[in-house]
């Protein structure tokens, strides 16, 4: 439970990110998880004031207790105008217009919830929002998700982490 998949990223100015639906490093809502047909809702986020020069802003979830190496992409948009203040809970089904879903790592253009494995323990999804100083962020068809993390690096004004937590033991 000690891997930060943030404490070696390149630099970056720190914003405010907060969500109604989880603390720091508390439960993530009962909505968040994936169960039977449902693939969880999305959290509600809200950020800012982001950095000066943010035109767009990229959200992505990531597990990093998945029982799989190098950890499991629940969730990835890109493109969210900078002007958006937040995700409105279940948005990942409604985006702000121009944004994008990207494919996740169970390949889900969308949101996944969590639904750790039996006798995992307590995994740790790291909710992030990266501020751009792009309107729209190139990303190649098929790319996969450390790709887009890697075509962020020259466009990142800030970013925000916000981390909820999961069990196997979860129940509706």
């Amino acid at each position: 439970m000690s891997y930060d998949p943030y404490a070696l990223a390149f630099p970056a100015a720190s914003f405010p990110l907060h969500s109604e639906d989880f603390a720091m490093n508390s439960p993530l809502p009962a909505q968040a998880y994936a169960t039977g047909a449902s693939t969880g809702e999305s959290p509600q986020l809200s950020w800012g004031p982001l950095p000066d020069g943010t035109r767009s802003v990229v959200v992505t979830a990531f597990d990093a207790d998945a029982p799989i190496p190098g950890g499991l992409w629940h969730w990835a948009v890109k493109d969210i105008p900078g002007t958006v203040p937040g995700l409105a809970r279940g948005a990942a089904s409604d985006l702000p217009p121009g944004a994008v879903h990207l494919p996740n790592d169970l390949g889900v253009a969308g949101y996944s919830g969590a639904k750790p494995p039996p006798g995992t323990g307590t995994h740790r999804m790291f909710v992030c929002v990266t501020a751009l100083t792009v309107d729209r962020l190139d990303v190649p068809p098929g790319a996969s998700l450390a790709m887009l993390n890697i075509l962020l690096i020259p466009h990142t004004a800030g970013r925000a982490v916000l981390v909820g937590t999961s069990t196997p033991d979860h129940r509706e």
